[in-house]
Protein backbone atom coordinates (compact mmCIF):
# COMPACT_ATOMS: atom_id res chain seq x y z
CA UNK A 1 0.00 0.00 0.00
CA UNK A 2 1.59 3.40 -0.37
CA UNK A 3 -0.47 6.44 -0.12
CA UNK A 4 0.74 9.76 -1.28
CA UNK A 5 -0.43 13.13 -0.25
CA UNK A 6 -2.96 12.14 2.06
CA UNK A 7 -3.48 11.21 6.21
CA UNK A 8 -3.16 7.23 7.10
CA UNK A 9 -6.31 6.29 8.30
CA UNK A 10 -5.64 4.26 11.77
CA UNK A 11 -7.10 1.51 14.01
CA UNK A 12 -6.30 0.75 16.57
CA UNK A 13 -6.93 -2.70 18.46
CA UNK A 14 -6.30 -2.18 22.31
CA UNK A 15 -7.63 1.37 21.84
CA UNK A 16 -9.69 1.65 24.95
CA UNK A 17 -9.42 4.56 27.36
CA UNK A 18 -8.57 2.04 29.49
CA UNK A 19 -5.37 0.72 27.61
CA UNK A 20 -2.71 2.58 29.90
CA UNK A 21 -0.31 2.23 27.04
CA UNK A 22 -2.20 2.36 23.81
CA UNK A 23 -3.98 5.64 25.73
CA UNK A 24 -0.72 7.03 27.30
CA UNK A 25 1.14 6.65 24.08
CA UNK A 26 -0.30 5.61 20.64
CA UNK A 27 -3.15 7.89 20.91
CA UNK A 28 -1.65 11.04 22.06
CA UNK A 29 1.22 10.36 19.99
CA UNK A 30 -0.96 9.91 16.69
CA UNK A 31 -3.19 13.08 17.69
CA UNK A 32 -0.15 15.52 17.19
CA UNK A 33 1.18 13.77 14.17
CA UNK A 34 -0.01 15.14 10.83
CA UNK A 35 0.49 12.24 9.04
CA UNK A 36 -2.39 10.01 10.93
CA UNK A 37 -6.31 10.55 11.71
CA UNK A 38 -7.67 7.75 14.48
CA UNK A 39 -10.39 6.29 12.24
CA UNK A 40 -11.63 2.70 14.27
CA UNK A 41 -11.08 1.95 17.85
CA UNK A 42 -11.37 -2.01 18.63
CA UNK A 43 -11.48 -3.38 21.91
CA UNK A 44 -13.54 -6.83 22.92
CA UNK A 45 -16.26 -5.33 24.11
CA UNK A 46 -19.00 -2.95 21.84
CA UNK A 47 -19.83 -0.34 24.70
CA UNK A 48 -16.33 0.32 25.47
CA UNK A 49 -15.49 0.58 22.01
CA UNK A 50 -18.33 3.03 21.32
CA UNK A 51 -16.99 5.01 24.71
CA UNK A 52 -13.74 5.07 23.30
CA UNK A 53 -14.42 6.15 19.79
CA UNK A 54 -16.44 8.83 21.17
CA UNK A 55 -13.73 10.23 23.45
CA UNK A 56 -10.93 10.06 20.59
CA UNK A 57 -13.21 11.58 17.52
CA UNK A 58 -12.90 7.84 16.17
CA UNK A 59 -15.88 7.57 13.21
CA UNK A 60 -15.91 3.56 13.79
CA UNK A 61 -16.12 1.32 16.86
CA UNK A 62 -15.39 -2.44 16.66
CA UNK A 63 -15.67 -5.26 18.81
CA UNK A 64 -14.04 -7.79 15.94
CA UNK A 65 -10.51 -6.85 14.87
CA UNK A 66 -11.46 -8.75 11.88
CA UNK A 67 -13.97 -6.16 11.02
CA UNK A 68 -11.30 -3.78 12.13
CA UNK A 69 -9.03 -4.47 9.77
CA UNK A 70 -11.83 -5.03 6.69
CA UNK A 71 -12.94 -1.63 6.79
CA UNK A 72 -12.33 0.67 3.84
CA UNK A 73 -11.45 3.46 6.03
CA UNK A 74 -8.76 1.94 7.81
CA UNK A 75 -5.14 1.98 6.30
CA UNK A 76 -3.43 1.01 8.77
CA UNK A 77 -3.70 -1.26 12.18
CA UNK A 78 -1.84 -0.42 15.77
CA UNK A 79 -1.83 -3.66 17.96
CA UNK A 80 -1.67 -2.82 21.15
CA UNK A 81 -3.28 -6.07 23.05
CA UNK A 82 -1.65 -8.31 25.04
CA UNK A 83 0.93 -10.57 23.37
CA UNK A 84 -1.75 -13.31 23.83
CA UNK A 85 -3.97 -11.88 21.39
CA UNK A 86 -1.38 -10.09 18.87
CA UNK A 87 -1.07 -13.12 16.71
CA UNK A 88 -4.74 -13.10 15.68
CA UNK A 89 -5.00 -9.42 15.46
CA UNK A 90 -1.60 -9.02 13.34
CA UNK A 91 -3.25 -12.30 11.33
CA UNK A 92 -6.38 -10.59 10.36
CA UNK A 93 -4.83 -7.19 9.31
CA UNK A 94 -2.45 -8.89 6.95
CA UNK A 95 -5.28 -10.94 5.71
CA UNK A 96 -7.43 -7.63 4.75
CA UNK A 97 -3.63 -6.31 2.92
CA UNK A 98 -3.07 -3.23 5.56
CA UNK A 99 -0.33 -1.81 6.87
CA UNK A 100 0.47 -2.82 10.40
CA UNK A 101 2.44 -1.76 13.73
CA UNK A 102 2.17 -4.22 16.76
CA UNK A 103 3.71 -3.95 19.91
CA UNK A 104 6.05 -6.15 20.76
CA UNK A 105 6.54 -8.89 21.67
CA UNK A 106 5.27 -10.19 18.15
CA UNK A 107 4.44 -13.26 18.72
CA UNK A 108 3.71 -15.72 22.01
CA UNK A 109 7.00 -17.74 20.60
CA UNK A 110 8.91 -17.81 17.50
CA UNK A 111 6.85 -20.17 15.90
CA UNK A 112 3.92 -17.34 15.60
CA UNK A 113 6.46 -14.43 14.40
CA UNK A 114 7.82 -16.31 11.29
CA UNK A 115 4.38 -17.17 10.75
CA UNK A 116 2.98 -13.67 10.57
CA UNK A 117 6.22 -12.73 9.08
CA UNK A 118 5.97 -15.00 5.89
CA UNK A 119 2.30 -13.39 5.54
CA UNK A 120 3.30 -10.06 5.69
CA UNK A 121 6.10 -10.93 2.78
CA UNK A 122 3.24 -12.75 1.24
CA UNK A 123 0.69 -9.51 1.06
CA UNK A 124 3.81 -7.11 0.44
CA UNK A 125 2.44 -4.76 3.04
CA UNK A 126 4.25 -2.22 5.07
CA UNK A 127 4.76 -3.39 8.58
CA UNK A 128 6.56 -2.20 12.16
CA UNK A 129 7.55 -3.41 15.91
CA UNK A 130 7.15 -1.40 18.51
CA UNK A 131 10.70 -2.06 19.30
CA UNK A 132 11.07 2.03 19.88
CA UNK A 133 14.52 2.54 21.69
CA UNK A 134 15.77 2.51 17.97
CA UNK A 135 13.90 5.72 17.55
CA UNK A 136 15.34 7.58 20.78
CA UNK A 137 17.08 10.99 20.54
CA UNK A 138 19.31 9.77 22.87
CA UNK A 139 20.09 6.31 22.07
CA UNK A 140 20.66 7.22 18.18
CA UNK A 141 22.90 10.44 19.17
CA UNK A 142 25.20 7.76 21.02
CA UNK A 143 24.87 5.45 18.36
CA UNK A 144 26.82 7.81 15.86
CA UNK A 145 28.89 8.97 18.56
CA UNK A 146 30.15 5.26 18.44
CA UNK A 147 30.45 5.29 14.69
CA UNK A 148 32.17 8.53 14.41
CA UNK A 149 35.22 7.40 16.86
CA UNK A 150 34.20 9.38 19.82
CA UNK A 151 35.36 6.51 22.39
CA UNK A 152 37.65 4.85 19.80
CA UNK A 153 37.41 1.32 18.76
CA UNK A 154 35.18 -0.38 20.86
CA UNK A 155 36.47 -2.98 23.51
CA UNK A 156 33.56 -3.76 25.69
CA UNK A 157 29.83 -2.89 27.05
CA UNK A 158 28.23 -3.47 29.87
CA UNK A 159 24.47 -3.30 30.60
CA UNK A 160 22.58 -3.43 33.48
CA UNK A 161 18.68 -2.87 34.16
CA UNK A 162 16.72 -3.67 37.19
CA UNK A 163 12.79 -2.73 37.88
CA UNK A 164 10.67 -2.75 40.84
CA UNK A 165 8.29 -4.50 38.58
CA UNK A 166 8.32 -8.69 37.57
CA UNK A 167 9.24 -9.64 41.20
CA UNK A 168 6.99 -10.29 44.36
CA UNK A 169 4.33 -7.99 43.86
CA UNK A 170 1.83 -7.16 40.91
CA UNK A 171 -1.22 -5.50 39.90
CA UNK A 172 -4.34 -6.94 39.04
CA UNK A 173 -3.64 -5.48 35.09
CA UNK A 174 0.46 -7.03 35.10
CA UNK A 175 0.04 -9.89 36.88
CA UNK A 176 -0.15 -12.21 33.33
CA UNK A 177 3.23 -10.79 32.92
CA UNK A 178 4.38 -13.13 35.72
CA UNK A 179 3.05 -16.35 33.85
CA UNK A 180 5.30 -17.57 31.17
CA UNK A 181 2.48 -19.00 29.33
CA UNK A 182 1.94 -15.88 28.20
CA UNK A 183 4.55 -14.70 26.30
CA UNK A 184 5.57 -11.41 27.79
CA UNK A 185 8.11 -11.50 30.82
CA UNK A 186 11.26 -9.96 32.42
CA UNK A 187 13.45 -11.10 29.05
CA UNK A 188 11.07 -10.84 26.51
CA UNK A 189 10.16 -6.93 27.55
CA UNK A 190 12.83 -5.18 29.99
CA UNK A 191 15.79 -8.11 28.13
CA UNK A 192 14.37 -8.05 24.97
CA UNK A 193 14.32 -3.92 24.37
CA UNK A 194 17.13 -2.92 26.28
CA UNK A 195 19.51 -6.04 24.21
CA UNK A 196 17.54 -4.56 20.76
CA UNK A 197 18.59 -1.47 21.29
CA UNK A 198 22.26 -2.46 22.08
CA UNK A 199 22.64 -4.60 19.13
CA UNK A 200 21.05 -1.65 17.20
CA UNK A 201 23.55 0.41 18.42
CA UNK A 202 26.63 -2.00 18.63
CA UNK A 203 26.25 -4.66 16.37
CA UNK A 204 24.87 -8.34 16.89
CA UNK A 205 26.16 -10.78 19.13
CA UNK A 206 29.22 -13.91 17.54
CA UNK A 207 28.49 -15.66 20.76
CA UNK A 208 26.92 -15.97 23.64
CA UNK A 209 26.46 -17.96 27.66
CA UNK A 210 23.34 -16.96 29.78
CA UNK A 211 22.01 -17.58 33.44
CA UNK A 212 18.59 -17.19 34.26
CA UNK A 213 17.28 -17.84 37.32
CA UNK A 214 13.12 -18.00 39.13
CA UNK A 215 14.56 -16.69 42.70
CA UNK A 216 10.81 -15.15 43.59
CA UNK A 217 8.77 -18.13 43.20
CA UNK A 218 5.06 -15.93 44.51
CA UNK A 219 3.93 -12.97 43.91
CA UNK A 220 1.44 -10.60 46.18
CA UNK A 221 -1.15 -9.03 44.05
CA UNK A 222 -1.67 -5.98 45.71
CA UNK A 223 -5.32 -5.15 44.70
CA UNK A 224 -6.56 -8.35 47.05
CA UNK A 225 -3.57 -9.72 49.00
CA UNK A 226 -4.02 -12.65 46.79
CA UNK A 227 -0.58 -14.89 46.37
CA UNK A 228 0.08 -16.18 42.62
CA UNK A 229 2.29 -18.27 41.53
CA UNK A 230 4.79 -16.54 39.70
CA UNK A 231 6.63 -19.00 36.25
CA UNK A 232 8.77 -16.24 35.13
CA UNK A 233 12.50 -15.08 35.34
CA UNK A 234 13.78 -12.65 38.00
CA UNK A 235 17.41 -12.51 36.97
CA UNK A 236 19.37 -12.49 33.62
CA UNK A 237 22.73 -12.73 33.33
CA UNK A 238 24.28 -13.02 29.82
CA UNK A 239 27.43 -12.14 28.40
CA UNK A 240 29.48 -12.77 25.00
CA UNK A 241 31.29 -11.75 22.05
CA UNK A 242 29.94 -9.43 19.47
CA UNK A 243 30.58 -9.43 15.61
CA UNK A 244 32.72 -6.33 15.98
CA UNK A 245 35.08 -8.29 18.76
CA UNK A 246 34.10 -6.28 21.42
CA UNK A 247 32.74 -8.26 24.78
CA UNK A 248 29.86 -7.51 25.91
CA UNK A 249 28.12 -8.14 29.54
CA UNK A 250 24.09 -7.77 31.00
CA UNK A 251 22.11 -8.15 34.08
CA UNK A 252 18.60 -7.19 34.10
CA UNK A 253 16.72 -8.44 37.08
CA UNK A 254 12.93 -7.63 38.28
CA UNK A 255 11.74 -7.46 41.92
CA UNK A 256 14.74 -4.50 42.69
CA UNK A 257 13.40 -1.88 45.43
CA UNK A 258 17.24 0.00 45.26
CA UNK A 259 18.91 1.31 42.76
CA UNK A 260 16.59 0.52 39.83
CA UNK A 261 17.37 2.13 36.35
CA UNK A 262 19.01 1.28 33.37
CA UNK A 263 22.87 2.05 33.12
CA UNK A 264 24.45 1.13 29.39
CA UNK A 265 28.02 1.84 29.76
CA UNK A 266 30.59 1.48 26.80
CA UNK A 267 33.83 1.70 27.09
CA UNK A 268 36.50 2.12 24.17
CA UNK A 269 40.00 2.75 23.53
CA UNK A 270 39.26 6.56 23.54
CA UNK A 271 36.78 7.31 25.89
CA UNK A 272 33.44 5.81 27.26
CA UNK A 273 29.81 6.71 26.68
CA UNK A 274 27.07 6.06 29.60
CA UNK A 275 23.18 5.71 28.82
CA UNK A 276 21.43 5.74 32.14
CA UNK A 277 18.62 6.79 34.17
CA UNK A 278 17.20 5.64 37.69
CA UNK A 279 13.86 4.95 37.18
CA UNK A 280 12.10 2.68 38.97
CA UNK A 281 10.42 0.89 35.57
CA UNK A 282 13.61 -0.15 34.13
CA UNK A 283 12.41 -0.29 30.30
CA UNK A 284 15.34 1.02 28.32
CA UNK A 285 12.56 1.47 25.75
CA UNK A 286 10.93 3.86 27.57
CA UNK A 287 13.94 6.64 27.42
CA UNK A 288 14.11 9.75 29.57
CA UNK A 289 18.09 8.94 29.27
CA UNK A 290 20.79 10.67 30.69
CA UNK A 291 23.74 10.29 27.99
CA UNK A 292 27.20 10.77 29.05
CA UNK A 293 31.10 10.87 27.54
CA UNK A 294 33.98 11.37 28.08
CA UNK A 295 37.04 11.64 25.67
CA UNK A 296 40.21 11.23 26.25
CA UNK A 297 39.51 13.17 29.34
CA UNK A 298 39.47 11.74 33.12
CA UNK A 299 35.82 13.54 33.11
CA UNK A 300 32.40 12.20 32.36
CA UNK A 301 30.52 15.27 31.00
CA UNK A 302 26.66 14.96 30.14
CA UNK A 303 26.38 15.66 26.67
CA UNK A 304 23.71 18.08 25.18
CA UNK A 305 21.50 15.75 21.85
CA UNK A 306 21.20 17.45 18.65
CA UNK A 307 17.86 19.11 17.99
CA UNK A 308 18.32 16.93 14.67
CA UNK A 309 17.54 13.41 16.73
CA UNK A 310 13.83 14.80 17.53
CA UNK A 311 11.79 14.32 14.36
CA UNK A 312 8.40 15.34 15.90
CA UNK A 313 6.59 18.22 18.19
CA UNK A 314 8.53 19.89 21.05
CA UNK A 315 4.99 19.60 22.64
CA UNK A 316 5.17 15.92 22.81
CA UNK A 317 6.86 15.31 26.26
CA UNK A 318 9.79 13.09 26.66
CA UNK A 319 9.28 9.79 28.20
CA UNK A 320 7.64 6.72 26.98
CA UNK A 321 5.09 8.54 24.54
CA UNK A 322 8.27 10.62 22.66
CA UNK A 323 9.86 7.40 20.93
CA UNK A 324 6.37 6.06 20.20
CA UNK A 325 5.36 9.15 18.58
CA UNK A 326 9.04 9.02 16.82
CA UNK A 327 8.76 5.79 15.96
CA UNK A 328 5.24 6.63 14.46
CA UNK A 329 6.20 9.49 12.53
CA UNK A 330 9.46 7.02 10.99
CA UNK A 331 6.84 4.90 9.97
CA UNK A 332 3.99 6.76 8.39
CA UNK A 333 7.07 8.26 5.88
CA UNK A 334 7.64 4.37 4.85
CA UNK A 335 4.01 3.69 3.62
CA UNK A 336 3.60 7.11 2.16
CA UNK A 337 7.17 7.25 0.50
CA UNK A 338 8.16 3.44 0.38
CA UNK A 339 11.21 3.58 2.61
CA UNK A 340 11.87 1.44 5.51
CA UNK A 341 12.80 2.82 8.41
CA UNK A 342 11.84 1.19 11.14
CA UNK A 343 12.34 -2.21 12.80
CA UNK A 344 10.35 -4.64 11.20
CA UNK A 345 8.58 -8.01 11.22
CA UNK A 346 11.87 -9.37 10.17
CA UNK A 347 13.84 -7.58 12.54
CA UNK A 348 11.10 -8.95 15.26
CA UNK A 349 11.77 -12.58 14.41
CA UNK A 350 15.34 -11.93 14.57
CA UNK A 351 14.85 -11.10 18.11
CA UNK A 352 12.79 -13.57 19.11
CA UNK A 353 15.54 -16.54 17.86
CA UNK A 354 17.94 -14.59 19.68
CA UNK A 355 16.10 -14.70 22.92
CA UNK A 356 15.07 -18.05 22.36
CA UNK A 357 19.28 -18.62 22.30
CA UNK A 358 19.79 -17.10 25.58
CA UNK A 359 16.91 -18.91 27.07
CA UNK A 360 19.06 -22.29 26.01
CA UNK A 361 22.35 -21.20 26.59
CA UNK A 362 20.57 -20.90 30.14
CA UNK A 363 18.88 -23.79 30.02
CA UNK A 364 21.89 -26.28 28.42
CA UNK A 365 24.73 -24.48 29.98
CA UNK A 366 26.37 -24.12 26.73
CA UNK A 367 27.74 -21.45 24.91
CA UNK A 368 25.70 -20.29 22.08
CA UNK A 369 27.11 -19.57 18.45
CA UNK A 370 25.24 -17.59 16.46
Amino acid sequence: MQLVDRTIHVGIIGGSANNQWASSTHIPALQQLQKFKIMAIGTTRMESAEKSASLYGASHAFADSNELSQHPDVDMVIVSVKVPGHYDAVIAALNAGKSIYCEWPLGLNTTQAIEMNRLALEKKVHTAVGLQARQSPEVNFAKDLVAKGYIGKILSCHLKVSTTAKGGTTNEVSKYLLQQSNGANLLTINAGHAIDAMCYMLGDFKELSATIANQIKQAKVLETGEMIEKTTADQILINGTLKNGATASIHVQGGVTFRTGVSFEIYGTEGVIVLSNESAHGQFQWGDLKVEGMNLSNSLDVLSIPEQYRWVSDTIPSGPILNVAQALEKFGKDILEGTNYVPNFDDAVKLHVLLDLIQKAADTGERQVL
